[in-house]
C-alpha cells in the first residue's frame, strides 16, 4: 500500500491482537481468552495480502509469484530465523540435557513453516503443554505460510480469468467448505483442529472477502461496525477460555469482529482511537513481540535468575518477561526486519534475490538444530564421566537392610541427603529421560478413569482369584500407589480393585481446575459410590491429592473446613460400606521437575532437595484429624520420600517422583515391602 492509503488503525489492530495473545499467555486476569488475537491477526493478513494482490492483478494484469514469495521473505523470515538461533543457543547454555533434542526438533519444524502440524502430530496440548515449547506459537505463522502457498498461486489463476468477481465467488466457497470442517474437526479432535490450516482458512478467507469487497461502510453503519466488532473482540477475550472448543465456530465471533473494524473505515470512532501513535508503534512491531514474547515467558521463570527470588510464577516474573520481550522487539523490528524491509541489506534484500532468504534461513536453523543435539549428547557424557570421578573418589554410605527384610527407607533417605549435603553429583545411571516413563500409568492404563470419563475402568489387580477384596478409591495419587497394591495383593492373597479418576479427588469437595468440569467430577464420585456399595470390599483404601485444585471459599467454608467435613463425610460413608477403612495420607510436592533438575546444567543433589511443606502436606494434618472417631487407618507416606525435613529427589541410584507430585513406580515397588509392614494389620 503507499502511504496515501496506507490505514494507520490496521496498525493499532495488530497491537490490539498481539497485546491480547501476549496478555493471556502472561497470566493477566479476565484475558484467558486473549489467544484470539491470532484470529485477529489472521483476518488481517488474508485481508492485507489479498489487497496487495487484487492492486498488482489491476495495475499489470497478473500476479507475480517469485515477487510474492521475495516480499514475504523480507518480512518474516530475518526476525524468525533469529529468534530460532537465540533460543536454540539458550537452550544449549542453560535448558536441562531432556529438553535440547526435543527444542532442536521444534525449531527445525518451525524453519520449514511447519510447526502446526508437528505439534498437532505430538498431541500437543496448546493450553495445557506439559512442558511447553519455546516454539510453540510459531504454529501460527505456518498456518499462514501454508495457506500462502495456495492464495497466490489461485490469484494468479482466477483473476486473470475470473475477474475480482470471479475471485470472490472462488473466496466465499473456501471460506464455507473451511468453516464447515472446522466446526466437525473440533468436535472429532478439538487438539488436531486447533492447529489445522484447513480449519482456520476462513479466517484468512474471511479477511480477503472484505479485500475483495473493496468498499467501507459509511455514516451510522460504520460507527457500528466498529463498535461491534470491538465488542466482539472483547467478549471473546473475556468469556472465552481453554474450555471453548475453538476454533470451530467459536472463532466466528473474533474473526467477524475484526471483519467489522475493517469494514467500518479509516474514519469511524474505533478506528481513529486504534490510530493513536503508542498503539501505532506497538503493531510496528508486533511481529518481533510476538515472536519474542512467548520463549521468555516459557523460560524466563527459572532461567532468568528469578527463581532465587522464591517468586515462583507470579506477576513480577510475568511482567520483567513482557518487558524483556518489548525490548527486544524493539531492537529486532530497528536493525533486523526494517533493513530488510528497506532493502537496506546488501544483495539479499533486493528483488528476486531476497529469494536466497528461504534456504539460508533453513540451513541455519538445522544446523542449529543439529549442533544443539549434539552437544545434548556431549554434555550428558560429560556429566556421567564427572559423576564416575565422583563416587570413584567419595566413600558413599552402604543403605542395605542388615536383616536383609524390607528397605530401610528412612535410612536410605538420611544416606541421600549426607550425600547431598557433600555435593554429590546425580550418578551415572539416572538418565532424566528415563524418569519420565518411570510413572504408573505405563502398567495402569486401562485400570483408570482419565479426564473425559465419568466412569471408572473394569479392572482386578492382585491376586484376581482371591475372596478377599480391597478397594484402592482416588485422584492419580491413589493410581501411582496402584502399583504397591498389585504386588501385596498378589503376595498376601487379595484382589485389589481400583475406583480412580485422574483429578478428581473422592471427597466431596468442590474443583476449579481447567481440564475437568465439576459435573464431570460430581459423576464420577455417583458411580464410585454404586460401585463400592455393589462391591462391597472387605476394605477400603482412600487417598487424594490434598486439597487439589479447591476454592478458598464455597458454601460459606474456608478450603480447610471444606476438605475436613468432605473427609470426615465420605470415610464415615465408606465404614458403612467395609468392615475397614484406611486413609493414606499424601506425599509433598516437589520443588521441581524432576527429569528437568537431574539435566540441569551444573546439577547435583543438593539442587535436587526439596522442603516437605506444601499444601499437601498442610492437608494431611485436616485429613488424620478429621479421621478422629470413625474407626478409620491414617498411614503417613510423607515418611517413604523425606527425611530430617528435607525430601531427596535421588536415592542411591533411584529416583523418587517423575514430575512434581507423583512418585516414580519404581521407588513405589521399591518402597512396597516397608509399606506391606505397615499395611498388614490394617487391611
Amino acid at each position: 500500500m503507499s502511504a496515501k492509503q496506507w490505514r494507520t488503525d490496521v496498525q493499532g489492530l495488530r497491537a490490539v491482537a498481539v497485546g491480547l495473545v501476549v496478555a493471556a499467555h502472561a497470566g493477566v486476569p479476565h484475558t484467558e481468552g486473549g489467544f484470539v488475537g491470532v484470529d485477529v491477526f489472521f483476518v488481517l493478513s488474508g485481508f492485507l495480502i489479498t489487497t496487495l494482490l487484487l492492486r498488482e492483478a489491476d495495475t499489470s494484469g497478473t500476479v507475480s509469484i517469485p515477487q510474492f514469495y521475495a516480499r514475504r521473505a523480507r518480512r518474516i523470515l530475518p526476525a524468525a530465523t533469529l529468534v530460532i538461533l537465540v533460543v536454540l543457543a539458550y537452550a544449549a547454555w542453560q535448558l536441562p540435557t531432556t529438553r535440547l533434542t526435543d527444542a532442536a526438533a521444534d525449531g527445525t519444524w518451525a524453519a520449514f513453516f511447519l510447526a502446526n502440524v508437528h505439534f498437532a502430530a505430538e498431541g500437543v496440548q496448546y493450553f495445557q503443554p506439559s512442558e511447553p515449547s519455546p516454539f510453540q506459537h510459531y504454529w501460527s505463522l505456518s498456518v499462514e505460510e501454508q495457506f500462502y502457498l495456495v492464495w497466490p498461486v489461485l490469484a494468479l489463476l482466477l483473476i486473470p480469468k475470473l475477474g475480482r468477481k470471479g475471485f470472490t465467488i472462488v473466496a466465499a466457497v473456501i471460506a464455507l467448505a473451511s468453516l464447515a470442517w472446522s466446526v466437525h474437526a473440533t468436535g472429532e479432535n478439538p487438539t488436531a483442529a486447533y492447529f489445522s490450516t484447513p480449519a482456520r482458512a476462513y479466517e484468512l478467507a474471511a479477511g480477503a472477502l472484505l479485500a475483495c469487497w473493496g468498499g467501507r461502510l459509511k455514516g451510522a453503519a460504520s460507527v457500528a461496525a466498529g463498535l461491534g466488532g470491538a465488542a466482539a473482540i472483547l467478549v471473546s477475550t473475556v468469556a472465552f477460555s481453554e474450555a471453548t472448543p475453538f476454533p470451530g465456530w467459536q472463532a466466528l465471533v473474533p474473526t467477524l469482529g475484526t471483519v467489522a473494524l475493517l469494514a467500518s473505515g479509516a474514519n469511524a470512532p474505533t478506528a481513529r482511537l486504534l490510530a493513536i501513535r503508542p498503539l501505532r508503534y506497538v503493531g510496528d512491531i508486533s511481529y518481533s513481540l510476538y515472536l519474542w514474547h512467548w520463549p521468555l515467558i516459557v523460560l524466563a521463570p527459572a532461567h532468568l535468575n528469578l527463581g532465587s527470588l522464591h517468586l515462583g510464577n507470579t506477576a513480577l516474573e510475568m511482567t520483567v518477561a513482557v518487558a524483556a520481550a518489548l525490548l527486544l522487539s524493539a531492537l529486532s523490528h530497528r536493525f533486523i526486519e526494517l533493513p530488510f524491509q528497506r532493502k537496506q541489506v546488501p544483495v539479499l534484500s533486493h528483488g528476486l534475490r531476497s529469494l536466497a532468504l528461504w534456504p539460508a534461513a533453513l540451513v541455519l536453523a538445522v544446523g542449529s538444530g543439529w549442533l544443539t543435539t549434539g552437544y545434548a549428547a556431549y554434555a550428558e557424557k560429560e556429566r556421567v564421566a564427572e559423576a564416575q570421578a565422583w563416587f570413584a573418589a567419595n566413600e558413599v554410605p552402604d543403605t542395605a537392610a542388615e536383616t536383609g527384610g524390607p528397605p530401610q527407607v528412612q535410612r536410605e533417605l538420611r544416606a541421600a541427603l549426607h550425600i547431598a549435603d557433600r555435593g554429590g553429583p546425580i550418578p551415572p545411571a539416572v538418565l532424566g529421560e528415563e524418569i519420565i516413563e518411570d510413572r504408573w500409568q505405563k502398567t495402569y492404563g486401562d485400570c483408570y478413569a482419565n479426564y473425559g470419563d465419568t466412569r471408572g475402568a473394569d479392572c482386578a489387580l492382585g491376586d484376581t482369584d482371591a475372596k478377599k477384596t480391597v478397594a484402592v478409591v482416588g485422584d492419580s495419587h491413589a493410581g501411582m500407589w496402584l502399583t504397591a497394591f498389585d504386588d501385596l495383593g498378589k503376595e498376601n492373597g487379595f484382589r485389589v480393585v481400583p475406583v480412580v479418576k485422574v483429578g478428581c479427588a473422592p471427597y466431596p469437595v468442590q474443583h476449579r481446575g481447567k481440564k475437568m468440569t465439576q459435573a464431570e467430577c460430581d459423576d464420577f464420585r455417583d458411580w464410585s459410590a454404586d460401585r463400592l456399595e455393589r462391591l462391597e470390599p472387605d476394605t477400603i483404601v482412600s487417598t487424594a491429592r490434598g486439597q487439589l485444585f479447591m476454592p478458598k471459599k464455597y458454601d460459606g467454608m474456608d478450603r480447610d473446613e471444606q476438605w475436613s467435613r468432605a473427609v470426615r463425610s465420605t470415610v464415615k460413608a465408606y465404614r458403612e460400606i467395609s468392615r475397614k477403612v484406611v486413609v493414606l495420607g499424601d506425599v509433598p510436592a516437589v520443588d521441581h521437575n524432576p527429569a528437568d533438575c537431574i539435566s540441569a546444567p551444573e546439577a547435583d543433589q543438593s539442587s535436587c532437595l526439596s522442603d516437605p511443606d506444601s499444601r499437601e502436606t498442610s492437608s494431611n494434618e485436616l485429613t488424620e484429624a478429621a479421621l478422629k472417631g470413625t474407626e478409620a487407618a491414617y498411614v503417613d507416606t510423607q515418611r517413604f520420600v523425606c527425611a530430617e525435613d528435607r525430601c531427596p529427589l535421588v536415592v542411591g541410584e533411584k529416583v523418587t517422583y517423575y514430575d512434581n507430585s507423583h512418585l516414580t513406580e519404581s521407588w513405589v515397588r521399591h518402597v512396597t515391602p516397608r509399606l506391606g509392614v505397615i499395611l498388614a494389620p490394617l487391611i
